[in-house]
């Protein structure tokens, strides 16, 4: 009887160090790569024995985060994740990591929206949020454009854009200073900017950092300090980001994330301090398009 009492107590304890409510095990971290990698790269090199980060390309992981809990924490688009937590998801938006990072490339000048009037442009991210962006902010301006949807990722509408020297694209940081090195003559706009003066609010929220709902305060506390510090690092110390990126393998050159750093749009902000933001661009996602937030606004609950 004992020897069973004894068993049972060494169960129970283990699986009270395990549980998500615990803060002391290594934390597990899912991170699309580009610039919301490249923001908590810091953590990623100096905290490996805190922090275990995937790093993954496209939104298919996510989606596979969200609906397995694989993650304590996962990084991914807004929209998604109030898509998911429509859907029964137990993943709350705790913070804002990057914000609008669209940019507009091309082999001649484009001084405003107008002057791509009867253009077509190269574009990725269908049915997600890049495709809500750029078709929102093109259907309130006076010009005629066509959106041709090629992939996914903003890599695959710049290898598009490189097959014509008439083409125009929309990419993204980093994808945008890789454009700048490979083409030195290359015209850039910003369609932050653009959204700036449509809709009077600040730059959209693009990334969003989501806790599952079972960790613990402190723990969720001690990583959104974490992440204010390496997002702190990547806005101030680009040389130094950019050698921690090169040493982890990630798939840019070394220099031209140093250089996209400076306009990667990398800015932690509570999930409360962002509140205003974050309902705007909501509200305008389910005004134009709600099935990317699941046909529904989310409730309160999905704030942490």
């Amino acid at each position: 009887m004992k020897k069973t009492l004894i068993i049972l107590m060494i169960i129970l304890t283990s699986s009270l160090f395990s549980c998500k409510g615990d803060d002391q095990y290594q934390m597990d971290i899912i991170v699309p790569n580009g610039t919301p990698a490249i923001a908590q790269s810091y953590i990623e090199h100096e905290q490996s024995d805190i922090y275990e980060i995937d790093r993954v390309s496209g939104p298919q992981p996510l989606v596979a985060a969200f609906t397995s809990e694989s993650h304590d924490i996962i990084f991914a688009p807004v929209n998604l994740g109030a898509n998911l937590y429509s859907k029964g998801s137990p993943y709350l938006l705790a913070g804002i990591i990057t914000w609008s990072n669209l940019q507009i490339i091309s082999n001649y000048p484009i001084h405003n929206i107008e002057d791509l009037d009867g253009e077509t442009i190269i574009a990725f991210g269908e049915g997600a949020s890049p495709q809500m962006i750029v078709d929102y902010l093109f259907s309130n301006v006076e010009a005629n454009i066509t959106i041709d949807y090629i992939g996914l990722s903003a890599q695959e509408s710049f290898m598009n854009f490189l097959k014509d020297d008439d083409a125009i694209a929309i990419v993204s940081e980093p994808v945008t200073s890789t454009a700048k090195d490979y083409k030195k003559s290359l015209f850039v706009f910003d369609l932050g900017e653009l959204w700036v003066d449509l809709t009077g609010m600040p730059l959209f929220p693009l990334a969003g950092i989501f806790v599952h709902k079972d960790l613990s305060d402190d723990a969720v506390d001690q990583y959104l300090n974490d992440i204010e510090d390496a997002a702190h690092v990547a806005l101030n110390r680009p040389s130094v980001v950019a050698g921690y990126c090169d040493n982890l393998s990630y798939p840019f050159d070394k220099d031209i994330i140093e250089q996209s750093l400076p306009n990667s749009k990398i800015a932690y902000q509570s999930a409360d301090d962002a509140i205003a933001a974050i309902n705007h661009f909501i509200a305008l996602i389910y005004d134009f398009k709600p099935q990317l937030i699941g046909g529904e606004i989310p409730d309160e609950g999905w704030i942490y």
